[in-house]
């Protein structure tokens, strides 16, 4: 600061409360309360004076018989309601031009705080500053600043008694009456971590053990950072009062988190009523986030990036459970179902489209010959386990991966309530990679086996001599070989696991990004095997439907004119090599990791003394405040490789992780979680 200029601090107090009376004399160590919070003040380098503000009441004259045998700092008694005057006329007394407001229920405000929240002020040139607009730090470290001038309109214009009250809502502008704000420039003061939780003001009897236990074990003039220090290896202390609400008069321009999600909240209660979990799919749902600090509902994306219904904006690396390759609302995609729907979405015979998208994936993709389409994933690998067991003669399946949702598959995983026996039984699961438990299972039940069915590539690194003893192995048998490529096909090579590798299945589904998020999937194989699809019955009204194939036909060709998997999975490694350093730069490697999957990185949790779901639902917080939508996996599309959402990612980041550090070096890090935990659907891969 260049410029010299003239500071006070006005510190509002008064002995009436209902819930802590008389509480700025309460003991702290052999000191009032208020006389402790003015040793702090006074350790400002900014201030030049200190007034304590009370009322001319009579029940406040204790408190000003006490200041005024403080030499150093002076007494102003006014309107016991109008607290907004006695700004004013202390201000105008003084010649002020800027000044410092705190409240007298925070005997560990900090000096350091003060003056940042000041210099702030007047770096930006601005009317208004505080640590308060969003809440960052500890309650009861609260300070507004502003200028002398900002007071002064305020006082002419703020007529409503909130205003009065509690001096400064109409600069800004979050009083809770309906009447026009003054217009001033705010800025707000941020700590890197949210420490928002915390509680250490001064308004019950909750508050004053905490803040005793504080006194007791520290210095007087201990720094903030030193006291948090303090509780973060004494959570039981910190926990005492953290129940209590904010009060009214500290909080009401405070941004409390659920208030950025407030829509969603309020929707979702709504939403229950109607549909089992809020959400028609499992993993879209809201056990998937930390409830309470999550977005609920989705209103748009473009791009990368999507908006939930409060009109937050995230960098979406969820990118609706994989089937956005391109990215939201891609021109191309969007221009060639525009005009498929000026035509028609389904007709009452086939389109030529069917042939037109066919043709070419039996072009792109090595096994196909001939094609069926679904709308979903599970259509096909069902139909994939049905033609496999009238093509063999023979009904077991042995499955590794994920299937989908319908009987066959979903008995053999934890989530099976509902399937009978009898379909349970029928599908047998092995570990993928590990050839000997595959043979395990065809020793036990000989000649039983119609298929073999797995995701070929995926979150664990696949062996590729595992595809080929597979192979050889369904050979020998004579059983079916499918590849699930739902995840991996489009993504990992544009004809799947099976173009990248080299190893051939008999038949093979595709589906997830092969539009680009239109609801298509498909079924491939030799022709052979899938003529048997004239005679087995897989019929769906909106199989052959226009609007998706035209999205998928439209976006195939652009994904191949413009090489967009190279490009995604050169982006991915250069994505995974810098978020891994921010982790080890954190010092975090032995917590989290990015693994090395160009196509499909995974946001691995290690094992370590904090409980990995705790770790997960922390880190899921962070990057949502900080606007990345990241769950267990950074799912790529070709919009993420513009660089200015590459470098906004890193940025947002290396915020939630330099977070997430301190957090872990807390010896209570679940003090910290604001939500419920994330649960997990079941596990499968």
């Amino acid at each position: 600061m260049k410029k010299k200029y003239k500071i006070i601090a006005i510190i509002q107090t008064r002995m009436r409360s209902r819930r802590l009376p008389n509480k700025a004399l309460l003991d702290l160590e052999g000191k009032p309360a208020i006389l402790r919070m003015i040793e702090r003040v006074k350790l400002s380098k900014l201030i030049s004076k200190i007034y304590i503000a009370t009322s001319v009441a009579k029940e406040d004259d204790s408190l000003a018989n006490l200041v005024d045998k403080e030499k150093t700092i002076s007494l102003f008694r006014g309107d016991e309601k109008n607290v907004l005057s006695r700004f004013y006329e202390i201000s105008k007394k003084e010649g002020a031009e800027i000044v410092v407001r705190l409240t007298g229920d925070c005997p560990l405000i900090d000096p350091y705080i003060i003056d940042q929240t000041i210099e702030l002020l007047i770096s930006k040139k601005a009317d208004y500053a505080s640590n308060t607009l969003k809440r960052t730090y500890p309650d009861g470290l609260d300070v507004e600043v502003f200028t002398a001038s900002s007071l002064y309109s305020t006082y002419k214009n703020a007529k409503d008694n909130y205003s009065l009250e509690h001096v400064t809502p109409y600069m800004h502008g979050k009083s809770k009456k309906d009447f026009k704000v003054g217009n001033y420039t705010k800025v707000s003061l941020e700590y890197i971590a949210d420490f928002s939780c915390l509680r250490w003001t001064l308004d019950e009897e909750r508050d004053l053990a905490v803040i005793r236990e504080i006194f007791k074990a520290l210095k007087p003039l201990s720094s903030w950072q030193e006291i948090l220090a303090f509780l973060m290896k004494r959570p039981f202390i910190q926990m005492r009062n953290q129940s209590i609400n904010i009060n009214e008069g500290s909080s009401h321009h405070g941004e409390n988190i659920s208030k950025r999600y407030k829509k969603s909240n309020l929707f979702f209660k709504r939403a229950i009523n109607s549909v089992p979990l809020g959400s028609q799919t499992f993993s879209k749902s809201f056990i998937q986030w930390p409830r309470g600090v999550s977005p609920l509902f989705i209103e748009r994306g473009y791009g990368s990036k999507i908006v939930d219904i409060d009109g937050n904006h995230y960098v979406d690396y969820v990118l609706g459970l994989l089937p956005i390759t391109l990215g939201y609302c891609d021109a191309d995609v969007d221009e060639a179902v525009i005009k498929q729907i000026n035509k028609g979405p389904i007709f009452s015979l086939p389109s030529k489209l069917e042939t037109i998208l066919s043709e070419k994936l039996i072009e792109i993709i090595p096994c196909a010959e001939m094609v069926r389409f679904g709308k979903n994933g599970s259509d096909v690998t069902t139909a994939a386990i049905r033609i496999a067991r009238a093509f063999t003669g023979k009904d077991l399946i042995a499955a590794s991966g994920y299937h989908g949702w319908h009987d066959w598959y979903i008995g053999s995983s934890t989530r099976n309530l509902g399937v009978p026996k009898a379909t349970k039984n029928l599908t047998k699961k092995f570990i993928f990679n590990d050839i000997e438990s595959l043979k395990v299972l065809l020793k036990k039940y000989p000649s039983k086996f119609a298929a073999v069915i797995i995701e070929p590539a995926g979150l664990v690194p696949t062996d590729e001599s595992f595809l080929k003893d597979v192979r050889q192995i369904c050979n020998k048998e004579k059983i079916l070989l499918i590849y699930d490529e739902i995840i991996s096909g489009f993504r990992i090579d544009i004809g799947g696991a099976q173009s990248f590798f080299g190893v051939l299945p008999d038949i093979a589904c595709f589906g997830k990004g092969m539009a680009n998020g239109y609801p298509l999937s498909a079924l491939v194989g030799k022709k052979e095997v899938m003529q048997l699809m004239q005679d087995i019955f897989f019929s769906t009204t909106f199989g052959g439907d226009t609007i998706s194939i035209a999205a998928s036909i439209a976006t195939i060709k652009k994904m191949e004119k413009l090489k967009t998997i190279q490009k995604v999975k050169l982006h991915g490694t250069k994505l995974i090599n810098s978020l891994n350093k921010i982790i080890t730069k954190e010092d975090l490697s032995d917590f989290i990791e990015i693994s090395n999957t160009d196509w499909w990185p995974q946001v691995i949790i290690k094992k370590s003394y904090i409980d990995r779901k705790l770790i997960d639902s922390l880190l899921r917080q962070e990057f949502l405040k900080f606007g990345l939508l990241i769950g267990g996996t950074l799912n790529l599309c070709y919009a993420h490789l513009e660089s200015k959402t590459f470098n906004e990612t890193l940025e947002k980041f290396e915020k939630a992780i330099k977070i997430l550090k301190i957090y872990i070096d807390n010896d209570n890090p679940k003090v910290f979680l604001k939500g419920d935990y994330v649960q997990k659907t079941f596990k499968v891969r």
